[in-house]
């Protein structure tokens, strides 16, 4: 078990390392003939595994201090693949993995079996690749070759397969046209197609993001390439200095694609007022005031701003909410479980989440094994009469593994 007590916090961190970017240069990388260089890739249990999954595809993977050597286009890789715990990586995956001839098996761990997989099999089997799931959940098996050709893709649940595809049909030998209906989570996509023209390969997309035209037969060219900070795990900290202190966030990215850079807006919205200092972003103690945000597009922003807004004077209105029941828990109903434990006036109507901001009593709560829960409680806690306790505080390893110790910096220099 680990407490958080209430209390101020101050200082300087460095923000953990993206996992979304990370994972979108591995795959990458596998595809690219020659060594790729990732500098500074973090620990998160996500990259780890999906650095199994491209070094059981066939590439080479050589860890050399904080930067990882991959070496791309090798081998055929083998039929069975470990996921751990990341969705992306699975859907992602089985593109990539559906390049080969041969059948591959992907599957994982804990949540990460209870998570969709429809949207993968139907465009998949239009690409003329032979597909199947466990009842739509995971194990999913691919057997190839993608050849290309035209594929309709639905957008609405997850853009994760869509990145898989789009990272794959370049090394496929046909020309491919995939439409996408529905897309939610653009700016996820607009990572991935920068993670494309860094590796040198072209993908055609219309503005809306709803058709892609993908010229097949492309060479990856290896990188040398650091990854971004993370937005979504120094939203956190960003909101533990609007609450309780001062706190600066080195190491991020202001020109990211990354989709919870949204996190600025909001924190303008609730009165908050984020401010670069060279290249680093300082958040100070705020009067902050309910606001109204669309987290549609950034749904991983939903826990801490529902944090946030536990500490803003009036009503905050959340968008979005529906896209919270596949994460790695039905996280919209754990937000209002744990946060209305700790003394929170929350609740969800439709596509909405309200939150009523008023002093917070804290107490025990249940991360329910979701890293994001396990931090929104514990920064929500900050400014507590109790703080918050919790097991299972190791769920936060998935993303951020130093989240609590960075935390306990803070604390120790207020």
């Amino acid at each position: 078990m680990i407490q958080v007590p209430p209390g101020s916090v101050a200082g300087r961190l460095r923000a953990p390392a993206s996992k979304s970017h990370l994972q979108r240069l591995l795959l990458a990388a596998s595809l690219a003939p020659g060594t790729s260089l990732i500098r500074q890739p973090g620990s998160s249990a996500d990259g780890v595994a999906c650095l199994g999954v491209i070094r059981d595809l066939g590439a080479g993977v050589k860890v050399a201090g904080d930067v990882l050597e991959i070496r791309g286009g090798g081998r055929a890789g083998t039929g069975s693949l470990d996921c751990g715990e990341s969705g992306f990586c699975l859907r992602a995956a089985a593109a990539v993995a559906a390049l080969q001839d041969l059948p591959v098996t992907l599957s994982g761990h804990g949540s990460l079996l209870t998570r969709p997989m429809e949207m993968v099999l139907d465009p998949l089997r239009q690409l003329g690749v032979a597909c199947s799931t466990r009842e739509g959940l995971p194990p999913i098996t691919v057997r190839g070759p993608l050849k290309g050709g035209q594929a309709r893709v639905d957008g609405r649940a997850s853009s994760q397969f869509l990145s898989g595809l789009l990272l794959a049909l370049p090394r496929a030998p046909g020309d491919s046209r995939v439409e996408v209906e529905g897309l939610r989570s653009g700016p996820y996509i607009r990572m991935t197609l920068d993670v494309l023209e860094a590796f040198g390969v072209s993908v055609e997309a219309s503005p809306a993001l709803d058709l892609f035209r993908v010229p097949g037969g492309q060479t990856y060219r290896p990188v040398d390439v650091a990854v971004e900070g993370d937005w979504s795990g120094a939203a956190f900290l960003l909101v533990a200095g609007a609450v309780a202190g001062d706190v600066a966030v080195e190491g991020l990215n202001p020109a990211s694609a990354q989709a919870d850079r949204a996190i600025l807006r909001a924190l303008e919205e609730a009165g908050a007022a984020p401010a670069w200092e060279g290249g680093t972003l300082r958040q100070r103690r705020a009067d902050l005031r309910g606001f109204t945000f669309d987290a549609t597009d950034c749904p991983d922003l939903f826990p801490p701003l529902a944090a946030l807004a536990c500490h803003a004077g009036g009503l905050t209105r959340l968008k979005g909410a529906s896209r919270l029941k596949a994460k790695e828990s039905d996280r919209a109903t754990a937000l209002v479980k744990e946060l209305s434990a700790m003394g929170a006036r929350l609740r969800v109507e439709g596509d909405w989440m309200e939150i009523e901001g008023g002093p917070l009593e804290g107490g025990a709560i249940d991360p329910h094994n979701d890293h994001r829960m396990a931090m929104a409680c514990a920064v929500a806690g900050l400014r507590s009469a109790r703080g918050a306790a919790m097991e299972g505080e190791a769920c936060v390893d998935k993303s951020y593994p130093g989240f609590f110790n960075d935390l306990a910096s803070l604390r120790g220099g207020a």
